[in-house]
């Protein structure tokens, strides 16, 4: 079989004025294969990048900025306040191609015009297998940000059979996209000859347990059809799922199937313990779908376990890749228990940050910044805790006890501000702050 290649160029060229430092420019994409002609298949390539990772120059009054594609198609942007882009803005596009069946190598490339450095290439193979002629069959699952039903418009490049497509290559949802839309294609649905059959749509975890399910029945009325819908993933934890749709004949249960990976982010949500199984990789973790700010507030999070070199390293990081890898393996490191999929040590640090941030957090700070909460995350919930709240001419203060740790210690907090930020002021504890006349620092005046 012959290979081919065909490439995607882009030559970005947006500057901004003024503009503080941005992120690098990185391209995410997807792919989904229709049925064409009688010798062709239709494939649609999908790319997006963050338009805040490109370079903005002022013009007549704007902040414009242009994008060159290949075969010299331009995408113009033109802001005229640039603090828009303090939030990520996202471009999305999609390229058509009438292809016959082969192995084809597809090469996606950007490149800021007026920043050269700035530059994202991705490289993928692509298998065209001819759809069958006789048989029930599914195009790919193209993973959406929105669908909407419309009148038809050739000039929009995302409209398809009565609907406006918005794909989202990043294949990234939750926090910020709690809706997962989904579009594909069947055909060859009269070959059957039963009246009815059964649409499943079902998301998995990393460990293939199904935490969505939805089915319905539908009449065969036309040879293809149009397989669209929506799934809500606000209520999934972060990770790696798969979406699948299957089309089920009612008579004979034969089935046929189509499904995607996706990514989940929704940090307000505890970490599932089932999407990180045994022997996985930083791909196959809650890592893949974090940006790099979120790591970066993670790994922040993480520094009362982390060694100093781990901190020097990770300071010396560029690229979310990089940092995604690092933080897989600075956790993974630190899993007491590789024979289980869950990474307990980082469950129960998570776990604590979580409770502090709830508990202990005050107007200037979040709880796991405090003292207390340093405490509470570094050493676990105390054996005892003492609340000194109105004792005459002294400010408020707690006592915690720890049993078991360098055969008991005590951590003193003080309310020396009268506004609830209780700070160490003195600890048995070998290696905290010791002050034996702690008290002299919360007498009232």
């Amino acid at each position: 079989m012959k290979k081919y290649f065909f490439a995607l160029l882009l030559f970005l060229s947006i500057s901004l004025f003024g503009q503080q430092s941005a992120p690098p420019l990185r391209l995410s994409y997807d792919i989904a294969r229709f049925r064409g002609d009688a010798e062709n298949l239709y494939v649609e390539v999908y790319y997006s990048f963050d338009v805040t990772a490109l370079k903005y120059v002022q013009e007549n009054g704007s902040h414009r900025s242009e994008t060159v594609m290949s075969v010299m198609w331009r995408i113009p942007f033109s802001v005229t306040d640039t603090s828009m882009l303090a939030n990520s803005r996202s471009y999305v596009d999609v390229f058509g191609f009438m292809l016959q069946p082969d192995v084809y190598r597809v090469y996606l490339v950007a490149q800021d015009v007026y920043l050269a450095a700035n530059r994202d290439s991705l490289s993928f193979a692509v298998d065209l297998k001819p759809f069958p002629q006789t048989n029930i069959f599914l195009s790919d699952v193209e993973l959406a940000g929105s669908i909407v039903q419309m009148e038809r418009d050739t000039a929009n490049r995302f409209y398809k059979n009565t609907f406006e497509v918005k794909p989202n290559p990043t294949k990234l949802f939750g926090q910020h996209q709690p809706v997962l839309f989904y579009y594909l294609e069947a055909y060859n649905l009269l070959k059957n000859k039963s009246e009815k059959y059964f649409t499943k749509a079902v998301v998995s975890n990393a460990v293939g347990k199904e935490v969505i399910n939805h089915e319905k029945m539908k009449r065969r009325m036309n040879d293809s059809n149009v397989e669209v819908g929506m799934v809500k993933v606000n209520s999934l934890r972060t990770g790696v799922y798969t979406f699948s749709y299957s089309i089920i004949d009612s008579v004979d249960s034969s089935t046929v199937s189509a499904a995607k990976k996706f990514f989940v982010y929704n940090p307000s949500l505890p970490i599932d313990t089932l999407v990180s199984p045994l022997g996985s990789s930083v791909d196959a973790s809650e890592y893949a779908a974090m940006s790099e700010e979120e790591l970066d507030k993670e790994f922040e999070q993480s520094r009362y376990v982390a060694l100093r070199d781990e901190t020097a390293q990770y300071a010396k990081l560029k690229g979310v890749d990089a940092k995604r890898k690092a933080m897989f393996d600075f956790w993974t490191s630190r899993d007491e228990d590789k024979s289980t999929p869950i990474n307990e040590t980082k469950l129960e640090y998570f776990r604590r940050i979580a409770l502090v941030n709830s508990q202990y957090k005050t107007g200037f700070r979040e709880g796991w910044k405090t003292d207390r909460g340093r405490v509470y995350v570094i050493y676990g919930q105390p054996d005892e805790i003492e609340r000194h709240a109105n004792e005459t001419d002294v400010k408020p203060y707690e006592v915690w006890y720890y049993n078991s740790i360098q055969g008991g210690v005590q951590f003193i907090f003080g309310d020396r501000t009268g506004f609830s930020d209780y700070i160490l002021l003195h600890s048995t504890h070998r290696n905290e702050l010791h002050d034996e006349q702690w008290r002299r620092q919360i007498q009232s005046n």
